[in-house]
């Protein structure tokens, strides 16, 4: 079956967890972010291309996280906070927002208006993606907690990376905090590696899924989508039919 709009819901979700790369965007919003840094000379190029294999390994479900965010705040722990939420900030304008996938703002706009609080649920830090949930009007963002003193960052807080497993202890933490019946949620996910989170929720959309994940999803009767990438002038790509197709997974 073929569509033009994102999942339809007869009942609003009670909230709606949200995947970032690959599932707002066909990119990775880390990789996006140090490909900056390094431009302007603020890291080396070894980390440049330690995120690049990372984010090839979050495609193939494989991604040692806890590792990655080890390694990147021993880049970057000398950059100011204040810095580094700044260029983010420009990051998302620049980078991050002319990629997303067509019918996300509108979409998760319904479900927001519609009272479902909106969470983004990711392993890049969260103030890579902080302007991202504030332009989706995300109600938190959840991802690996870090640790902030003098205006810079130390280390990782308690809890488990927001990875894999840790997607779902932070959903679920977030969910029992505020009362949220998560079998009466939504999460969207485009990876292997987030197929717990899926199966943890009422409802799962998976974008663009491959492989195991889109044979996992076609036997569950999950909801598949295919959003259309917008063209982005000047950076590549080229004109596309606005909408996007969803495909039934029965």
């Amino acid at each position: 079956m073929n569509s033009t709009s994102w999942p339809r819901f007869s009942k609003p979700p009670s909230a709606a967890f949200v995947d970032v790369d690959g599932t707002l965007l066909a990119h990775t919003t880390t990789f996006l972010f140090a490909r900056i840094l390094y431009r302007r000379g603020l890291i080396r190029r070894s980390f440049f291309l330690r995120a690049l294999y990372h984010g090839l390994q979050h495609k193939f479900g494989r991604l040692d996280y806890g590792r990655l965010i080890e390694i990147g705040l021993g880049y970057i722990q000398s950059i100011p906070v204040a810095e580094l939420e700044r260029i983010a900030a420009e990051n998302f304008e620049e980078h991050v927002k002319p990629r997303l996938y067509q019918g996300v703002v509108e979409h998760f706009a319904s479900l927001r208006a519609e009272g479902t609080p909106l969470l983004l649920v990711s392993s890049s830090p969260g103030l890579v993606i902080q302007p991202l949930g504030t332009y989706l009007g995300c109600s938190d963002l959840l991802t690996t907690p870090i640790v902030i003193e003098r205006g810079r960052l130390i280390g990782t807080g308690s809890g488990p990376p927001c990875y894999g497993e840790g997607k779902v202890y932070w959903a679920s933490r977030w969910a029992s905090e505020h009362g949220i019946d998560l079998d009466r949620a939504v999460a969207y996910a485009d990876n292997w590696s987030d197929r717990l989170l899926l199966q943890k929720v009422g409802r799962a959309v998976v974008v663009r899924p491959k492989g195991r994940l889109l044979r996992l999803a076609r036997s569950r009767g999950w909801d598949i989508v295919r959003p259309l990438r917008p063209s982005i002038p000047g950076i590549g790509g080229r004109d596309r039919t606005s909408g996007m197709r969803t495909e039934d997974a029965g």
